[in-house]
């Protein structure tokens, strides 16, 4: 079973790494911004890193509009259920496995171990669950968001986030072609600043062109695309010029793929907890 999980995953990996390739990231990216992020219908409880994309990923190549996921017993214990032919997707987790081995002193030891466990979802189209009206929106005020993370931004002629002065520079909303493509450029420079050693301290010493840089730039879009998903920013912007060095850095370690997007997670619940906890101060 392990094998077939694993089997599973490596074949959702394929599939993000084929639409970075055809650059289709953009129509991928956009059509879950206005959505929100995926969540389980019957919990309300918000999917995690990996899985995000990988139901973005579902949710675009099916045109789902939907952003609610269900079980099968939680669609049965709804007592509806699922479309004929409809075929379920992947939820990926790690479960903590305690295992005994001997160490070279030929004493046994316990050490736990991450084993990696799924189990399967349908998207809320797939069901027969109506709802009367579907509120996809959050009353989340951008700009009180952005001011609740006091990161200092100033005007700039591009977009960037200096980690030696740690602040983000960007030019005026005016010269963007809309605002949520605005924005979604801002999320991507304030995800940088979270690497910065009082935040979540990442490396941020990577220049153009290396293993680094490119591990960084892809944790900073995921970034924006999970922020722009919660703060429902429809952004259209593709980053062509990372793609190489995405591709690059991915096809030689997999893994990194839900590395960054675990990245990206910690970033989206950095940015959320500040906001919290403005909201209990104030």
């Amino acid at each position: 079973m392990a094998n077939t999980i694993q089997e599973r995953l490596n074949e959702m990996v394929e599939n993000i790494i084929s639409k970075i390739e055809n650059n289709e990231t953009g129509a991928w990216f956009k059509s879950w911004a206005g959505c929100g992020i995926p969540t389980n219908f019957a919990t309300k409880s918000s999917y995690n890193g990996f899985n995000i994309l990988s139901l973005m990923f579902e949710a675009e190549r099916n045109e789902y509009k939907s952003n609610y996921w269900l079980t099968f017993n939680q669609i049965k214990e709804l007592k509806a259920t699922v479309k004929k032919g409809e075929k379920s997707t992947p939820i990926f987790f790690f479960k903590p496995l305690k295992i005994k081995e001997e160490n070279e002193n030929g004493e046994v030891i316990e050490k736990t171990i991450p084993l990696l466990k799924s189990y399967n979802v349908f998207n809320l189209e797939q069901t027969n669950i109506e709802l009367g009206k579907e509120d996809l929106k959050n009353d989340i005020k951008i700009e009180d968001f952005i001011s609740n993370l006091n990161i200092e931004i100033k005007n700039a002629q591009e977009a960037f986030y200096s980690p030696k002065n740690d602040y983000v520079g960007i030019p005026n909303i005016s010269l963007f072609d809309s605002v949520d493509n605005y924005y979604s450029v801002l999320m991507h420079e304030l995800s940088h600043a979270t690497g910065h050693e009082t935040r979540l301290n990442r490396d941020l010493s990577g220049t153009f062109g290396s293993e680094s840089y490119a591990k960084e730039e892809l944790i900073a879009e995921l970034g924006s695309v999970f922020l722009c998903s919660y703060l429902n920013i429809q952004s259209s912007i593709r980053h062509e010029a990372y793609l190489k060095s995405w591709l690059s850095a991915i096809k030689a370690e997999p893994k990194l793929l839900w590395k960054s997007a675990s990245e990206a997670q910690r970033i989206l619940d950095y940015f959320i907890s500040l906001n919290k906890r403005e909201e209990i101060a104030a």
